[in-house]
């Protein structure tokens, strides 16, 4: 990484870090209360979650083009401003439609400025040595959840869920979108120049080529369904450690392990693996994912089972968050990447966005040891599909 490349990617983590706080996790941790407050059922609150990853599901290809045609850097602090807003809206919001519609808009937001987008515009900009880049921007955004977990619920604790949004909505206008404007500009300006009408059909041309590979589809399939089991587990992640018996701040303590967790993850991958190819990391990592579901199942106490499930599933996430564009770039190629990126990202986070209703009917179903349980066979599933892609990717080259 150049000298020159380490204050404007330092800028972009900070700035990940604050909008995956507020924009993102600002649900998990307010879930319980919006139940108690508005009095609808668990099930009927995860749809809005449902719903904004939906909408982000839908957004990603347009962001991916965004960014293949030159303009992400305008793209990431116009998307944070927008979200900022929508948090503040959501801060005063009294009806279930006014609910549902906020993290509709959010989730838009969110498919032009969380990792997904910032990952293809440094790959964009910084081609094969993005990794470094990336890298940075995961060790320091894995604190998000850190931050958000305490910060959040001492607010509403001592000033209601509505006061907390609108902190959050402050950091993300006030500090996140400037830092993503200055950021990307000083990145871009280094990066290549905006494609000719010649280089965007050639990098089209190679998203269509992608596409009509069996790889393509194995990651097409193998991507939301491991999306859908930590979408389960992050949305409901309060009641499901309170199923396990750990409560009130012992539950926030654990969940905020999550960050720091995510980050020893990464550090792991810069000092021991920096060599070792995506698709092997993204395998390992998951899994890690899933020994880790059945060891919460296994759980029946604020024992030590608990705090070593969530440190290994954070590792495991830190690593996946770095490993998946690596892996992706290396079974599909880096030409058309934020098209191929964008196109990915729409089953991805499909399965994310299914994930906290389909998680509430789990739960209604057999409690959240049958939702563990089924986590655990769904990440099975998905590693299976990923080790045919790069088999297949293999045989293709």
């Amino acid at each position: 990484m150049k000298a020159s490349d380490r204050a404007p990617i330092l800028g972009l983590a900070v700035a990940e870090t604050l909008v995956w706080a507020g924009l993102f996790y600002t649900f998990p941790i307010l879930l319980l209360r919006w139940e108690g407050d508005f009095g609808w059922g668990r099930d009927v609150v995860a749809l809005g979650f449902t719903l904004a990853l939906g909408v982000s599901a839908l957004s990603a290809p347009i962001a991916g083009r965004v960014i293949d045609s030159g303009r992400g850097a305008l793209m990431l602090p116009v998307a944070a401003l927008f979200g900022g807003v929508f948090l503040v809206a959501l801060s005063l919001v009294e009806s279930q439609a006014g609910f549902f519609a906020l993290w509709a808009l959010i989730g838009a937001a969110n498919a032009f400025c969380l990792y997904e987008p910032c990952f293809a515009f440094l790959t964009r900009v910084k081609g094969a040595e993005a990794r470094g880049p990336i890298t940075l921007v995961t060790l320091v955004a894995g604190f998000a959840s850190t931050i958000a977990f305490p910060l959040a619920d001492v607010i509403a604790d001592a000033a209601g869920w509505r006061a907390a949004l609108r902190v959050f909505a402050a950091l993300v206008i006030l500090v996140a979108a400037p830092l993503f404007y200055w950021s990307a500009r000083r990145l871009a300006a280094g990066g290549p120049a905006r494609p000719s009408a010649e280089a965007g059909r050639a990098d089209r041309a190679a998203a269509r080529r992608a596409r009509s590979t069996a790889a393509f589809w194995l990651l097409a399939a193998a991507l939301p369904v491991i999306a859908l089991t930590h979408g389960m587990l992050i949305s409901h992640l309060m009641p499901i450690l309170g199923s396990r018996g750990a409560t009130g701040g012992t539950a926030v303590f654990a969940a905020a392990l999550i960050g720091p967790a995510q980050v020893a993850g990464r550090i792991f991958i810069t000092l021991f693996a920096r060599r070792t190819a995506g698709i092997g990391l993204i395998l390992g990592a998951y899994g890690v994912t899933g020994a880790s579901y059945l060891l919460l199942l296994s759980a029946a106490g604020p024992d030590w089972r608990i705090f070593l499930a969530i440190i290994a599933l954070g590792a495991a996430n830190g690593i996946g968050a770095i490993a998946k564009p690596l892996a992706i770039a290396e079974i599909l190629g880096r030409a058309g990447f934020g098209a191929i990126s964008g196109a990915l990202a729409t089953p991805f986070i499909a399965g994310f966005a299914a994930a906290p209703f389909l998680a509430a009917l789990l739960w209604r179903a057999g409690g959240y040891d049958l939702m563990l349980a089924a986590a655990a066979v769904m990440v099975l599933c998905g590693i299976g599909l990923l080790a045919l892609a790069r088999r297949s990717a293999r045989r293709t080259h």
